[in-house]
């Protein structure tokens, strides 16, 4: 009975390893998300290959009160750059909210993104210097000569009712394709 057991194990178990690889979906979607929102609200969300993404808050209150936040982000491994890519913010999503919303969408490979947000209220005024404005550091290591390869298809849509009747801070950053960057900062200083 064992021998009969296995064989049956084994005729099962053959079309497992028939199968093909699971392609790369490189397709991100918000669809009617995070509608209605209050205070701190951060979403990541990545389709693809080698994404780097990044939300930060900093919050400070006090006599000397300094907020601060640092990114740091580098990729140094190659992506493919015929791709196909889609991003997409559908809907009602995000929309009717209040306070501080990060999000960052990308679709395809080796793409870094990064929101940044700092609040400092403090007794003693304090000057921003341009430290604060170069705080991000986004590098793509590994750029790829675009003229010997064809870039693949990307689209990146948003619908008009996504976002609004939103009151406060809305930091987004979207992308569909290879090797983009891209960083928001805010940074606010209020003194009693």
């Amino acid at each position: 009975m064992k021998p009969m057991l296995l064989l049956l194990a084994a005729l099962c178990g053959a079309p497992a390893f028939a199968q093909p690889p699971a392609a790369v979906d490189n397709t991100a979607d918000i669809d009617n998300s995070g509608s209605g929102y209050q205070g701190n609200m951060t979403v990541n969300q990545a389709a693809g290959d080698m994404q780097q993404q990044a939300n930060a808050r900093a919050f400070a209150a006090g006599h000397g009160a300094s907020a601060s936040t640092q990114i740091r982000q580098r990729l140094n491994v190659p992506a493919d750059p015929a791709m196909d890519a889609k991003a997409s913010i559908g809907g009602t999503a995000f929309s009717h909210g209040s306070g501080a919303l990060g999000v960052n969408q990308s679709a395809g490979a080796g793409t870094q993104q990064a929101n940044a947000l700092r609040i400092s209220i403090g007794a003693q005024p304090q000057s921003i210097d341009d430290s604060v404005l170069m705080q991000q550091n986004v590098a793509l290591l590994n750029n790829s000569d675009s003229a010997a390869i064809s870039a693949g298809h990307r689209q990146v849509t948003t619908s008009d009712q996504a976002f609004t009747g939103g009151r406060g801070v809305v930091q987004l950053n979207q992308s569909a394709g290879v090797g983009n960057r891209m960083a928001n900062t805010l940074s606010i200083r209020v003194a009693d």
